[in-house]
């Protein structure tokens, strides 16, 4: 009796240090979220002239937008994430977790840009509100913004691509 109980223990120590296990260095969180391209955004100035077009990942379900560009730790200059939320609302980010510096692109319900918050820091928890209410944010490499002449009252429309 006292064997089987020795023996017990043994497997139930076993069984609670595997499942504590640390997670391998080949399944962190920067290497499970690689850009996925769903379409391309163009923004065009008030007038209509292109100003410049960039390769999208969309996201618009509440998990993914939590976890926006968390622990990627690089991207191209042609690619951005564009949240696309449910209603019009003061929708307010913060860059924990996020390595990259980002420019952050607020726009509203009608397409346009109301907002640009550039070369944002990368692990702040503070928060970044927009001063308008919007419906869309487009996250860019820093300096995105300004190297493509982006401004307020800046038109932006996009494509998704077919599956």
């Amino acid at each position: 009796m006292k064997k089987s109980l020795v023996i017990f223990t043994l497997i139930c120590a076993s069984l609670l240090l595997s499942a504590c296990k640390k997670e391998s260095s080949t399944d962190t969180p920067k290497d499970k979220y690689a850009f996925r391209k769903d379409g391309t955004l163009q923004f065009h100035s008030p007038e209509g002239e292109l100003k410049a077009e960039f390769d999208i990942e969309i996201v618009q379900k509440d998990e993914e937008i939590m976890r926006g560009l968390k622990f990627r730790d690089k991207m191209q200059d042609n690619q951005g994430m564009l949240f696309i939320f449910e209603h019009i609302d003061f929708h307010s980010f913060w860059m924990q977790d996020t390595y990259l510096s980002l420019d952050m692109i607020f726009i509203d319900h009608n397409y346009e840009v109301i907002h640009i918050e550039k070369n944002t820091t990368p692990f702040s928890e503070e928060q970044i509100f927009p001063p308008k209410a919007n419906k869309y944010v487009l996250e860019l490499l820093a300096t995105s913004a300004e190297k493509n002449n982006i401004q307020e009252k800046d038109k932006v429309s996009w494509q998704v691509l077919e599956n």
